[in-house]
């Protein structure tokens, strides 16, 4: 168990004997040109001042995607993931130096102005310093971040979830943007405009067109996206591993 501000059912659970259980939320998002996982330094315990995917302790009757995503929230605002994947369980016993721990993760993704971590103890970490000498990961928390990252570019070439990661309104070169980010590789735009406004549901007209300034040629349509839709055949991207580094 990750972390240190749920002390009643963590005792319950040290105390019956049995395993310590926590529920995680591994949130991505894109600032400043980056795709940034939410993340949380460590205060105290083992691992201290090492970073952490944020959890928590379930309660008994909540449900287990509910308690991953109340650890994000804030820095998170209510209900900016709508449908949090799960990415698995994590049990090996040597995870939590203190006890035997098994953490259930989730992960999703949501657009930067879905989150403020202005007032809260949770960070936006570029994923390209997980590469830095100096950059930790507490327990096996560099492992479920990129198993996290692997499950987003997986479903980023399977569906449109890609979109969330848009404004409300976008055009299609915003999307491939984020393509691009998420993938970090250049996109073909014209094939992949066409695999866009081809795939039923992708993306629809947006209802108010933004009146952007005079230039030469009409302003660049705007689109939106209500659903998350299968991609078939589904895209593929690639990006070369970069995240080698153990603890």
């Amino acid at each position: 168990m990750e972390l240190q501000d749920i002390p009643d059912t963590q005792e319950k659970q040290r105390n019956s004997g049995g395993p310590v259980l926590s529920c995680h939320s591994a949130i991505f998002s894109i600032v400043n040109e980056q795709l940034m996982l939410l993340l949380k330094e460590r205060s105290e315990g083992p691992f201290r001042f090492q970073w952490e995917i944020p959890g928590t302790t379930p309660a008994p009757t909540e449900e287990l995607s509910t308690s991953a995503i109340q650890a994000t929230t804030p820095p998170l605002a209510p209900l900016a993931i709508s449908d949090p994947q799960q990415l698995g369980a994590y049990g090996t016993p040597t995870r939590d130096p203190r006890h035997r721990s098994i953490a259930i993760i989730y992960w999703g993704v949501t657009h930067q102005s879905n989150i403020d971590t202005n007032h809260s103890g949770l960070q936006l970490i570029p994923i390209n310093q997980w590469e830095d000498d100096d950059f930790k990961f507490a327990f096996d928390h560099l492992q479920i971040a990129t198993d996290a990252l692997n499950a987003l570019r997986q479903s980023f070439n399977a569906t449109s979830l890609a979109t969330k990661l848009c404004a409300s309104t976008f055009t299609i070169s915003e999307l491939q943007h984020v393509y691009e980010v998420a993938f970090d590789t250049e996109v073909l735009a014209g094939n992949f405009h066409r695999k866009v406004l081809s795939t039923p549901g992708f993306v629809t007209s947006a209802q108010n067109q933004t009146h952007e300034p005079k230039r030469k040629g009409r302003p660049a349509q705007r689109f939106e996206s209500s659903t998350i839709v299968q991609v078939s055949p589904p895209f593929q991207f690639q990006t070369k591993p970069k995240h080698h580094r153990t603890m």
